[in-house]
C-alpha cells in the first residue's frame, strides 16, 4: 500500500523541487532569458560612454523576425497541421473526421495562428516555448422575453433548471370568451361553499374548469454551461521543470509547475474554494517576487503589484511514490488535489535540442555575440566619423574658448594675433577599412549559424551577379537549417499539443457537436473516437520552397494522367495531388476548385476501370472510323451519280445545239443558194438581151 503524506510533507517536497528546478530560482537561466529580451529590444549593453556612439545593432531581432514567417508558413498555410492515422481499413473515415475536428479546435476555436506565433517566438527568443491545454466550463447567460404563453407552455419553460423567471405578468386570454357560470348544484362534499350569499352551493374544483384561460408574459434568465478546450501560451519564466527532464516531453519530468497571479474570485470559481478562505490565505502569505526580467519594459509588473488582492497560484504536477499527482498551492495551503493525474497538460518546443536536457538553444544564443561585436564595430566607425567632423584642437590662451567649444557650420572663432600660431588641430588615425569587412564577416557568420540569409529573403542586391546553381546551393543549405527547426517543432511540441487536445475532447465532450468544416456542416461525436497514438505531421517539410513544390506537383499530375490509363492511380489520388497544388497556391479549401470523389453522392456516375476505359475508347475509335468510311463511300457514289447526271444533261444540250446549228447551216445554205440563183438569173437576163 502506498504511503500517505500529510499536506505539510507534500508542501515540503514541493518546496524542495522548486529550489532545484529549472525556472525562477535558476539564476543563470533567468539571467540569460532577461538578457535575451534586452538584446531583442536593442537596449544598451551597459558599457556605453557618455559622448560616444551608443548605437545598437538589431541582429537578434532581425534573425528571429526573419525566421518566424518561414516557420509559421509551414504550419498555418493549409487546412491540416497534423493527421491522425487509421488503425485499420475500416477506421479511415473516423480518422479523417478526427483529423478535421482536432485541427478545427486548435486553429479556429482557439485562434491557432496567434498561439503558434507566440509559442514559436518564445522558443526562438528564450530557448523554450510552452502552451497549456485544458478544459474549461463557462456560464453563458442570456435574458429572453416571451409573450402570450399558455399555462402549459409556461410550465414547460420553468421545468428547465437553467431558466430563472425575472418578471411575470398574467392576464385572461382575450381570444376565449368566458363560459357562463352554470355548474351543477351540490349540497354535500368537502369543497362545497356558498356563492354570493344566496345559498347556491357548487364544487370549487368544477368552478375552476369554467374559468377563463390565462396568458403569461415573462422575462427569464437562461444560464447555459458551455465547455470548451482552451489553449493558452505560458511565459517561459512562469514554468518550473525538474532537471531530470530529458527532451521536450514533460511527461518524463518528475516535477512541473506553472505559476501565475490570479484574483481570489477567479481562484474560487475555478477550483471551487471558499473565497473567505482565500482572504485568510492572503493575510497570511509572505511577500513573494516573480522573476524580474526585461519583458517588463513598461513597468507592468510594478503596476500589477499595486493590486495586492492577487494571489500566486502554483499549479504543480509532481510524482509521489512513482505516481503523478496534481496539487494547486496558494500560499502554504493545498486548495485542490488530483491524485490520479495521468499526463502533464503542457507542450514544449525548442529550436535546437540539447541531448539529455530539457532546456535547448535559442536563436538569441546564436546571435547574441554577433550583435555585441557588430555594435562595437559600428560605434567605432561612427565615433571616428564624429571625430573627423568635429576634431580636437590644441589652442593657446589667445583663443576665445566659448567659440572653440561651439562647433557649427560658418561659426567664427575669435583669436588674438595670428590664428595659425594659436590653433593647432590634433590628427587622429582613420578608422581601418577592415572594420567594414569585419561587419560583413559577422553577417555571414550569422547566416551560417541560423540559416537565415539575405538570399532567401530576397534582400541581396548582388544576387544577379551569382550563378543560378551557386545561388540554389546557398539557398538549399540555408533552407535545410530552417527545415530542421520546423521538423523539430513538429515532432516534439506540436505533436504533443494535438495529442493533448485529442485526449481532452474524448474525455470531456460528451455530446455531438455540429461544426462547419471545409464549407460543410458536419456532425461530430467524440464519444465514438478511439484512443489514438499514431499522429503524423502533414505539413510539407523537406520538399523545397513553393516554386519547387509547384514543379514537383505538376510533374506528379502529368505522370498520374499516364498512370490512370493502366490502373496505377485513381481519381482519389489525383484529387490529393490537386489539393496539394491548391494549398501550395495559398488557398485553404481545395473543394472550392475540385470535386472530392469521396464526397460524391451514391448515384453519381463512377469512373470506369482504366482498362475498360481504354477498350471502350478503342471501340469508339473503330466505330467512328467505320462511320467515316460509310459516309465517304456515300459521298463518292453521290458524286458519281451527279457527274453522270451532269454528263447526260451536257450531251442533250450539245445535241440540241448541234441540231440548231445544223438547221441554221441548212437555212444559211438555202438562202445563199437562193441568192446565188437569183444573181445568175439576173446576169443571164442582162447578157441574154
Amino acid at each position: 500500500m502506498a504511503e500517505k503524506f500529510t499536506d505539510e510533507e507534500l508542501l515540503s517536497q514541493i518546496d524542495n523541487e522548486e529550489n532545484i528546478a529549472y525556472g525562477i530560482n535558476d539564476s543563470q537561466l533567468s539571467a540569460e532569458r532577461a538578457e535575451a529580451i534586452q538584446f531583442y529590444l536593442g537596449e544598451p549593453f551597459g558599457n556605453e560612454i557618455e559622448g560616444r556612439s551608443q548605437v545598437v545593432s538589431f541582429d537578434v531581432q532581425d534573425t528571429i523576425e526573419s525566421a518566424l514567417p518561414q516557420l509559421l508558413k509551414v504550419f498555418v498555410s493549409g487546412d491540416e497541421v497534423v493527421r491522425f492515422e487509421p488503425k485499420n481499413p475500416e477506421d479511415v473515415e473516423a480518422a479523417n473526421q478526427e483529423t478535421d475536428y482536432i485541427n478545427h479546435v486548435v486553429m479556429e476555436k482557439n485562434n491557432g495562428f496567434e498561439i503558434f506565433y507566440v509559442w514559436f517566438k518564445d522558443a526562438l527568443l528564450s530557448k523554450n516555448g510552452y502552451v497549456k491545454v485544458y478544459y474549461e466550463e463557462e456560464d453563458d447567460v442570456t435574458e429572453e422575453e416571451y409573450e402570450g404563453l399558455t399555462d402549459e407552455q409556461l410550465d414547460m419553460l420553468v421545468e428547465d433548471d437553467n431558466v430563472q423567471i425575472l418578471e411575470h405578468d398574467a392576464y385572461p386570454d382575450p381570444s376565449v370568451k368566458p363560459m357562463p357560470m352554470t355548474p351543477p348544484m351540490m349540497t354535500e362534499g368537502p369543497n362545497v361553499q356558498p356563492i354570493n350569499g344566496q345559498g347556491v352551493e357548487i364544487d370549487m374544483e368544477m368552478q375552476q374548469a369554467f374559468m377563463q384561460p390565462m396568458l403569461h408574459d415573462v422575462k427569464v434568465r437562461v444560464t447555459e454551461t458551455m465547455g470548451q478546450i482552451k489553449i493558452k501560451n505560458v511565459a517561459p519564466e512562469n514554468m518550473m521543470i525538474s532537471v531530470d527532464a530529458t527532451g521536450n516531453c514533460l511527461n518524463s519530468a518528475r516535477f512541473v509547475q506553472h505559476r501565475e497571479l490570479m484574483h481570489p474570485s477567479e481562484i474560487a470559481e475555478q477550483f471551487d474554494v471558499d473565497e473567505d478562505e482565500l482572504n485568510t490565505i492572503m493575510a497570511e502569505q509572505d511577500e513573494f517576487e516573480l522573476e524580474s526580467n526585461a519583458r517588463d519594459i513598461y513597468s507592468e509588473q510594478y503596476d500589477r503589484a499595486v493590486d495586492s488582492s492577487e494571489l500566486l497560484v502554483r499549479d504543480t504536477y509532481i510524482k509521489v511514490n512513482g505516481e503523478r499527482h496534481r496539487y494547486v498551492v496558494v500560499g502554504n495551503r493545498i486548495i485542490y488535489r488530483d491524485e490520479s493525474c495521468e499526463i502533464v497538460p503542457f507542450a514544449s518546443i525548442t529550436p535546437m535540442l540539447m541531448p539529455h536536457r530539457h532546456i535547448g538553444r535559442s536563436y538569441t544564443d546564436l546571435t547574441r555575440d554577433i550583435q555585441l561585436i557588430k555594435s562595437t564595430l559600428m560605434r567605432g566607425q561612427l565615433d571616428n566619423m564624429y571625430l573627423s567632423n568635429n576634431g580636437r584642437y590644441a589652442i593657446s590662451d589667445r583663443v576665445n574658448l566659448d567659440d572653440m567649444l561651439t562647433s557649427r557650420p560658418g561659426g567664427i572663432v575669435r583669436v588674438q594675433g595670428e590664428p595659425g600660431t594659436s590653433i593647432m588641430p590634433l590628427t587622429h588615425a582613420p578608422f581601418p577599412q577592415t572594420s567594414f569587412q569585419m561587419v560583413e564577416y559577422m553577417d555571414s557568420m550569422k547566416e551560417k549559424r541560423t540559416g537565415v540569409t539575405a538570399y532567401n529573403q530576397g534582400l541581396d542586391s548582388n544576387s544577379l551577379n551569382k550563378t543560378a546553381s551557386g545561388m540554389q546551393q546557398i539557398m538549399s543549405a540555408a533552407q535545410q537549417r530552417l527545415e530542421l527547426v520546423a521538423r523539430t517543432f513538429a515532432e516534439t511540441g506540436v505533436k504533443s499539443l494535438f495529442m493533448l487536445v485529442h485526449r481532452l475532447v474524448r474525455k470531456n465532450v460528451t455530446k455531438p457537436d455540429i461544426v462547419r468544416i471545409r464549407n460543410k456542416w458536419v456532425n461530430i461525436d467524440p464519444r465514438e473516437w478511439k484512443n489514438r497514438k499514431d499522429l503524423s505531421i502533414s505539413v510539407g517539410l523537406g520538399a523545397g520552397n513553393k516554386d519547387q513544390q509547384l514543379m514537383h506537383l505538376n510533374a506528379i499530375l502529368q505522370m498520374q494522367r499516364e498512370a490512370l490509363q493502366v490502373g496505377l492511380t485513381s481519381p482519389e489520388k489525383i484529387y490529393n495531388a490537386l489539393s496539394k497544388l491548391t494549398q501550395n497556391a495559398g488557398f485553404k479549401d481545395p473543394e472550392e476548385f475540385w470535386n472530392n470523389p469521396a464526397n460524391m453522392p451514391q448515384g453519381a456516375p463512377k469512373m470506369p476501370n482504366p482498362q475498360e476505359q481504354l477498350i471502350q475508347g478503342q471501340l469508339a475509335i473503330e466505330q467512328q472510323k467505320a462511320q467515316a468510311d460509310m459516309q465517304l463511300e456515300a459521298q463518292k457514289n453521290e458524286a458519281d451519280m451527279r457527274q453522270e447526271q451532269l454528263r447526260s444533261e451536257n450531251d442533250i444540250i450539245i445535241e440540241r445545239e448541234r441540231i440548231a446549228a445544223q438547221a441554221e447551216l441548212e437555212r444559211y445554205k438555202a438562202q445563199l443558194k437562193a441568192e446565188t440563183d437569183l444573181q445568175i438569173a439576173n446576169i443571164k437576163a442582162q447578157y441574154g438581151r
